[in-house]
């Protein structure tokens, strides 16, 4: 595991620290009174891009970036598609088996009463299952695993970036509260880390240097 720790490291670090600070900013603060903040961040020249980033962490998206890249070369996509398998299914199974009845910010903000919230216009609001938050499990499945696959330093770096974007997005479109994005990019970068390991650096990964290879070529 810390051949994987150190090969991702400038997606880990940067996230080690936002992931703390982020949990600090949890514990010492109303997620009511947070979401109000970040709610009123909202401006006519920043909703277009996040109504548009936060499809990154779709699911379509993920898995169609994971059947490209396994196009491109097999481990590698099956590393991609693994990752954000296992993530996903891990986050979608404590959502509905635990934590149902958390309702995400619009119906919330109805059910005590408060202000309605900034929207987005023409973005579908979604009022149940909050936590954890898919799209940014998806996010940082599927970019952390590019990251570890990639020998730029300046790549790693603009996937970290472009995860925290579209988890942030989940916040800025009110489809989610923070709490929400923060767990589940730590469930998506811990499943990832296994994942990256398991087909690199465990005891049986010498037996996939085969599968480094594109489709085609099996044909």
């Amino acid at each position: 595991m810390r051949q994987t720790l150190k090969q991702n490291k400038y997606f880990l670090i940067p996230y080690a620290f936002l992931f703390c600070a982020a949990c600090f900013v949890i514990a010492l603060t109303d997620k009511i009174q947070l979401h109000q903040y970040f709610n009123s961040l909202l401006r006519p020249s920043l909703n277009v891009f996040f109504e548009y980033v936060t499809y990154l962490g779709d699911g379509v998206f993920v898995v169609s970036a994971g059947i490209l890249v396994l196009i491109l070369n097999i481990r590698k996509g099956l590393t991609v598609l693994l990752a954000y398998g296992l993530s996903a299914g891990f986050t979608q199974g404590i959502k509905y088996a635990f934590f149902a009845d958390i309702d995400r910010p619009e119906l919330t903000f109805e059910k005590l009463h408060l202000p309605h919230l900034n929207l987005v216009e023409g973005v579908d609001i979604n009022i149940h299952n909050s936590f954890p938050s898919g799209h940014a499990t998806a996010a940082f499945a599927l970019f952390f695993c590019l990251s570890f696959l990639s020998e730029s330093i300046g790549r790693k770096v603009f996937y970290f970036l472009i995860a925290i974007t579209v988890a942030f997005s989940r916040v800025y479109l009110s489809q989610h509260f923070f709490e929400d994005i923060t767990a589940g990019s730590f469930i998506a970068v811990c499943f990832s880390s296994l994942v990256c390991w398991f087909f690199y650096f465990s005891k049986i990964a010498q037996k996939f240097d085969k599968l480094d290879k594109p489709v085609y070529s099996m044909f």
